[in-house]
């Protein structure tokens, strides 16, 4: 059964001093043999540190890498069923790229985070745009809601679902 980096180093350490004992035994220990002792001792003290530094180094970087969580943005699907048209959308001083309608959903992410314990208090959002049939949904909760017709500016409140990233 293999030794573990302690028990060798146990092992070590009481062979140098079994060789340091014969030698006082006869009345003076050789410098060669308190050399080699020492040296002997040292190495197994590098050895040990060796094996157990980088592991435990390594597991503290693993374990915080799966510790960090990760901030979920504030987003919208946006499409339309049978419409057409170009929106913006606008969530504070942010504003989407245009969005060229279609029956497939595009996704708009806002630069700020979903809130994680609680729902945020209701903001407004705005569609600007010319289209008809808009339809906004949430991809994270049931939330869609349909705008028949928007001609410049259509507002309305959210309150944005608490998610957590973890």
């Amino acid at each position: 059964m293999p030794q573990t980096a302690s028990q060798q180093s146990a092992s070590q350490q009481a062979a140098s001093q079994r060789a340091q004992s014969q030698a006082q035994k006869s009345g003076k220990i050789s410098p060669l043999v308190a050399g080699l002792g020492a040296a002997f001792v040292a190495s197994a003290v590098a050895v040990v540190m060796m094996m157990s530094g980088p592991a435990s180094v390594t597991d503290q970087a693993a374990s915080g890498t799966s510790k960090e969580c990760k901030m979920m943005l504030r987003q919208f699907l946006v499409s339309t069923q049978t419409g057409s048209g170009t929106v913006r959308l606008r969530e504070g001083s942010y504003l989407s790229p245009p969005i060229v309608l279609s029956s497939k959903p595009q996704t708009v992410t806002f630069p700020t985070p979903r809130p994680q314990d609680a729902p945020s208090d209701a903001e407004v959002i705005t569609i600007e745009g010319n289209a008809t049939d808009v339809v906004l949904a949430s991809p994270v909760t049931t939330w869609r809601h349909v705008f028949n017709n928007v001609s410049g500016v259509v507002a309305f409140e959210s309150r944005w679902a608490a998610v957590k990233g973890c």
